[in-house]
């Protein structure tokens, strides 16, 4: 209550003013959220709509727009990288990012082989102790085609365009890693078995002999009727001791190299330019883009469809619950951009986004010197950076330099492109003649009856669509591992600063003394994550982040706050100061204007800050829990817990 009724009418006609303008503002607020309203149910409406016109589509139609976790994580990467504008920055992480994915494909060659037998012995469904001694000694018959799903087996390894989808270099019977691809050339050319020129049949990493192995071109089987073509006629040898298909894969998979850094690196080079498929037939391409297709469709499965191994041993190729036969359909959209890239590869063409799609000449050679120059190192950092060296080598190829591209562009849209396509590139390689045999010798040996034979990649596929699919999610599941380890890595750093800047808003420095808690709060739990489930790893992404956010609730000490009475409260001036200082160190101007006029942005300053103290001096009001307090007294007991009110200002 004022004594002044001057004062008082000028205070009220200042209250009555301010709270008409506040409550137009307010007014106008509410309109705007009531148009808002009305324009979101519109949108929820029309979404519907397209929802239920969208169900009534075919399910392979909605996989025209690929996309993955592995992309979801690569986006959230590109948020950590540098915000500078100098690209060098972004290539350099990319660089790094590529360096480690590669690393990682190197180090999974142990992982891989024991996938591959888990995956196989779930494929044809048996056990681990199932045996195949009826098959010892009774020859079998496996299309190369079949073998051979990429075409390897039809071009010599001599050929310098060729060699490096094979092993570097012969070896010797027993020898481990054994250079079985190179074998199978071999066997192509040759009237003899393996055994005849070698003298005994193909030794495994166990030093037992394992098989022998014909190339014919007809056999007779059970119903007495010549069968025509090319063929591979496996004989399983009799063993010292009782043979299981796992032991079997065991041994046999452990006595080759199931890849190397230099057939991935050809294989990331010839996806990236398409420089070994110049030429090659519209057919023979088209199988294999659509092929690519499904892989990328399979890493965008955002679960894991995996089934416990069946032990039933039943004589078929167990499916997959939750693939239909629409998955491995092509839409319409897709087929045209298989038949665009198809037709650039064919014509020795490459497009890049960077570059506004134009088509520029592929420089074949460029692409087998620098695989020239993997092939020269024998240290795996040493192969890994003479890819990616070659990458930046391609980039600035003399022959596009007419083009005018952008080099750095163009490198960074190749390092992103093998970033994000490594699993299944790493999945075809993988898939060589010398991997697949060791397949179907144990399909054709436990499913004796079963039709093993494929004609091309989109076939295989689908006959053993279980294997490519758990095979494929698993290799994914390996590089999204790495790629959530680096961002967990980055945003602990991120998350800890945010951190650390408010513990240092703090002015009692008390409160700066117990930063060490903040190591505490960045200590994970030890939740199990699924790297085949998007879910579970984004979720941990959003623990990290959420920490950044959280309330610190660090406390005072008890001294600290019964010293607190001896505060002045909080100054209209000193807050005034304190913001002009802020201003003026942010390089705000806060001196008068050039004619002499106030400054009117400081005015707003103090207006604000005024207000807002005078409103919390009148009506702030602190409420306070007080827990149950002990009573220090003879028969002790305690307090009920109370709420207490105090008064800010």
């Amino acid at each position: 209550m004022g004594i002044d009724n001057s004062k008082d009418k000028e205070k009220i006609n200042d209250k009555i003013s301010s709270y008409k303008t506040v409550a137009a503002e307010k007014k106008r607020k509410r309109d705007q959220k009531k148009q808002a309203n009305i324009k979101e149910r519109e949108e929820k409406k029309a979404q519907r709509t397209k929802t239920i016109n969208e169900k009534k589509e075919k399910v392979n139609d909605l996989a025209d727009n690929l996309s993955n976790q592995l992309k979801d994580l690569f986006e959230i990467f590109k948020e950590i990288l540098p915000s500078s504008q100098n690209i060098n920055n972004r290539l350099g992480s990319l660089g790094v990012l590529g360096e480690v994915f590669m690393q990682a494909a190197d180090n999974t060659k142990s992982k891989i082989a024991e996938i591959l037998i888990e995956e196989i012995l779930s494929t044809i469904g048996c056990s681990e102790n199932q045996t195949f001694d009826a098959y010892i000694n009774v020859p079998i018959y496996i299309d190369v085609k079949s073998v051979d799903l990429f075409k390897i087996l039809k071009k010599d390894p001599s050929d310098p365009n060729v060699k490096f989808s094979y092993e570097k270099e012969d070896t010797q019977n027993g020898d481990l890693p054994y250079s079985m691809n190179r074998e199978l050339y071999k066997r192509l050319q040759s009237n003899l078995s393996f055994q005849q020129e070698y003298g005994s049949g193909f030794v495994g990493a166990s030093g037992q002999q394992l098989f022998d192995i014909q190339y014919v071109t007809s056999y007779v089987n059970s119903n007495q009727q010549t069968i025509n073509g090319d063929f591979f006629k496996i004989t399983l040898l009799q063993q010292t001791n009782i043979k299981t298909v796992s032991n079997f894969l065991f041994d046999y998979f452990t006595s080759i190299e199931i890849f190397n850094l230099d057939t991935l690196s050809a294989n990331i080079l010839n996806y990236l330019l398409g420089c070994f498929n110049i030429g090659s037939s519209q057919e023979e391409m088209t199988d294999l883009e659509t092929f690519i297709t499904f892989l990328l469709r399979i890493m965008g499965i955002c679960t894991d469809p995996s089934k416990k191994i069946d032990v039933s041993g039943t004589a078929k190729i167990p499916e997959l619950d939750t693939i239909n036969e629409d998955f491995f359909e092509v839409s319409n959209l897709e087929k045209r951009n298989i038949e665009n890239r198809v037709n650039l590869i064919i014509n020795g063409l490459v497009e890049f986004e960077s570059c506004d799609s134009v088509l520029l000449p592929v420089n074949q050679q460029a692409a087998i010197n620098v695989l020239n120059d993997v092939i020269s190192f024998n240290d795996v950092p040493d192969k890994i950076n003479g890819l990616l060296n070659g990458l930046g080598d391609i980039a600035n190829d003399d022959n596009w330099q007419g083009y005018n591209i952008p080099t750095l562009s163009v490198n960074a849209e190749m390092l992103t492109k093998l970033i994000l396509n490594l699993p299944h590139i790493l999945l075809q390689t993988i898939l060589s003649p010398k991997v697949m045999l060791g397949f179907l010798i144990m399909v054709k040996s436990i499913l004796y009856g079963f039709d093993i034979a494929v004609n091309n990649l989109t076939e295989f596929i689908k006959k053993y669509s279980k294997l490519v699919v758990n095979t494929m999610r698993r290799i994914f599941s390996i590089f999204v591992e790495e790629l959530f380890l680096i961002i967990k890595k980055e945003i602990k750093k991120l998350v800890e600063s945010l951190l650390l800047d408010i513990i240092n808003e703090a002015k009692d420095k008390q409160i700066a003394m117990y930063s060490t808690i903040v190591y505490v709060l960045l200590q994970l739990g030890q939740a199990v994550i699924d790297y085949r489930n998007c879910k579970s790893v984004l979720d941990e992404i959003l623990k990290l982040l959420n920490l950044g956010l959280s309330q610190l609730n660090l406390g005072l000490p008890m001294f600290a706050l019964a010293a607190s009475k001896l505060l002045g409260g909080v100054s209209d001036t000193r807050a005034y100061a304190n913001a002009i200082e802020n201003l003026q160190k942010a390089g705000i101007p806060t001196d008068d204007n050039g004619d002499g006029t106030p400054n009117l942005m400081n005015q707003m300053m103090e207006g604000l800050l005024r207000g807002m103290n005078k409103e919390q001096a009148e009506n702030g009001k602190t409420e306070i829990y007080i827990p149950p307090l002990t009573v220090v007294s003879v028969g002790a007991g305690i307090t009920k817990a109370a709420k207490g009110y105090g008064k800010s200002y």
